[in-house]
């Protein structure tokens, strides 16, 4: 029996991977549909996770109407693809939106074949436009999802959050899958000083980063102690937020993009926290940054809501700042001894291996589909 995996954007891969083992381990034939084009680098891509690829419409801006009919387009192709493959299973990664319409769809035409929703993300409740969002093209947007949601069989949402935002947490057909990594925790070799602060910003930096409210954090945390941040990633706002930085006299080290595991962990050994810090109109309770800072056993400093918000409270994981708090928590983490944050990094450490390994990932989906593989 042939599954199904779909995901139109290359920042999905760790999860498709993920999957793709979970159903093989089934001892099910698995063929993932991918897409040529990157949303985050914006360029044609040679997609190596996926076995077939499907060629799109390019697009330069993420809110545009280029993007949209890209995803339109990979939407009405995939129907092609299936039609030739017949999948016994087909398990979605949601966005776009336009694949759950499509989806849904082939669902009506072809009854017995089980489909899956992973809802990874939620456009438009996601994206920094809280102005537009009540606007009839982004109402169409976001009906092309909910309105065909529940053609599914089962519907996986990242994080507890989501499932808030659609006030779906009574039906049976959702339940939570959160992110997980393959990666194991590495022994820390910390390096990190009484008398100075230093923080980490990992991933893009772009308009969804409230640069404004880390500029603020950061300065109050000056006032306690000289403070320095590292730069992981790159993004179209980078060269603003460093100009920023150093206007302010925060000591900048862009490491600009780094991908080993054992790389990043000697960067975050030098660090107290890391940043995790996004717009207040973002709808997120968890993102793929939250566990690389766990997977690194370094502290946060937090606006996400829902999920991490709650870990970070429950846990001792960290803080959760905003524009009311941020002066008092820069007070208390420059207040904060090195054996304190060691302890915080034994916690992070735990929660991550309770619930965000490739172990705890299988668990879930076995738990949620022994009836379907």
């Amino acid at each position: 029996m042939k599954v199904v995996i779909i995901s139109a954007f290359d920042t999905y891969a760790d999860r498709v991977n993920l999957l793709k083992e979970y159903y093989q381990s089934k001892n099910l034939e698995v063929v993932v549909i991918g897409s040529d084009f990157s949303h985050r680098k914006k360029t044609r891509i040679n997609d190596e996770v996926s076995d077939v690829v499907i060629s799109v419409r390019a697009y330069e801006k993420n809110l545009s109407i280029a993007r949209l009919r890209s995803h339109y387009d990979f939407s009405k192709k995939i129907k092609n693809c299936l039609e030739d493959i017949k999948p016994y299973l087909i398990h979605a990664l949601i966005p776009p939106n336009t694949l759950v319409k499509a989806l849904s769809e082939y669902k009506q035409k072809y009854m017995k074949t089980t489909l899956i929703f992973d809802l990874i993300d939620l456009w438009p409740e996601t994206m920094p436009i809280e102005q537009f969002k009540g606007l009839p093209p982004f109402i169409l947007w976001k009906n092309y999802r909910d309105k065909y949601l529940d053609m599914a069989d089962i519907i996986f949402t990242e994080c507890d959050l989501y499932q808030e935002v659609l006030q779906t947490e009574d039906n049976s057909k959702f339940s939570t899958l959160h992110w997980a990594r393959k990666e194991k925790v590495l022994e820390g070799n910390y390096k990190l000083e009484e008398d100075k602060l230093s923080f980490c910003y990992l991933g893009s930096i772009n308009n969804i980063i409230d640069i404004d409210l880390i500029i603020k954090f950061l300065r109050a945390c000056k006032m306690h102690k000289p403070v320095s941040i590292h730069i992981i990633g790159n993004g179209e706002g980078k060269e603003s937020f460093i100009d920023q930085l150093k206007r302010n006299n925060i000591v900048v080290y862009d490491h600009g993009e780094v991908y080993s595991q054992k790389e990043k962990q000697n960067i975050f050994d030098q660090c107290n926290y890391g940043l995790n810090i996004m717009k207040k109109s973002v709808v997120v309770g968890l993102t793929m940054k939250s566990l690389d800072y766990m997977c690194g056993q370094l502290p946060l400093i937090n606006t996400i809501q829902g999920d991490t918000k709650e870990l970070c409270s429950k846990y001792n994981l960290g803080f959760t700042i905003d524009e009311s708090n941020y002066d008092d928590i820069s007070l208390k983490v420059s207040s904060e001894t090195i054996e304190e944050n060691f302890r915080r990094r034994e916690c992070i450490k735990d929660i991550y291996n309770t619930i965000f390994t490739k172990d705890s990932f299988f668990s879930k989906l076995e738990t949620r589909l022994s009836k379907y593989v």
